[in-house]
């Protein structure tokens, strides 16, 4: 993800590890709050739709950075996903980072993932996942799939333990972890798997927060 866009996470999940598959702990949907030094600035959300052959998951981030009343950084992503039995069959994203366009498109065959981001064509291991976030079994994995060019990205996840959030206004347990790497990002996971909140600098240096409404 670059400057306001795509979350990443990975770790050695300790609690969620055990329980959680993608299609069976997926909520109707996620709604957050993007926060920029505390200032809401857009929202990122998630919908999740189940049907017999498996889970589709749409994302979309809309997010705009203004001085006053004039928009000085823009970012808008829209994500579309086909789970079958807890893997990725496809995906496709249109994503516009300021200006800087990106396109990708990914489909399984019977050698993995066959990857075109930005027309650039590439082949990928049938396990990998995309660093969409939404899915906790995300954790615990080495390499993840950027959402917005179809690159690779290399991580490591430090738990930070136990901590209580502000999830519709109540406090709620949630699990920190510290990802650093490739890209560098803090996240938060309730019992139940769910992502509750997302942390990171921006190339401002400014604190960005996704909160869950």
């Amino acid at each position: 993800m670059s400057r306001l866009s795509t979350v990443v996470l990975v770790a050695p999940l300790a609690v969620l590890f055990c329980a959680v598959a993608a299609q069976a702990k997926a909520p109707d949907s996620l709604r957050f709050t993007v926060l920029r030094n505390g200032e809401a600035v857009g929202h990122h959300t998630l919908a999740f739709r189940n049907d017999p052959k498996g889970l589709d998951v749409t994302i979309d981030t809309d997010v705009v950075v203004k001085i006053a009343i004039i928009p000085v950084y823009r970012f808008e992503h829209h994500d579309e996903e086909v789970w079958q039995n807890n893997r990725l069959v496809a995906l496709s994203s249109t994503t516009n980072d300021d200006g800087t366009h990106h396109r990708l498109k990914v489909s399984a065959d019977e050698g993995g993932l066959a990857v075109r981001g930005d027309d650039k064509p590439s082949r990928l291991p049938p396990a990998i996942l995309p660093a969409s976030l939404w899915n906790p079994a995300t954790v615990g994995q080495a390499t993840l799939l950027n959402t917005l060019d179809g690159r690779t990205m290399a991580v490591h996840v430090a738990d930070l333990g136990d901590e209580t959030v502000s999830v519709h206004g109540q406090p709620r347990p949630a699990r920190h972890y510290a990802v650093t790497g490739d890209l560098a990002r803090e996240v938060w996971y309730d019992a139940d798997g769910t992502l509750v909140q997302v942390r990171f600098k921006a190339k401002d240096d400014s604190d960005i927060r996704y909160v869950l409404q």
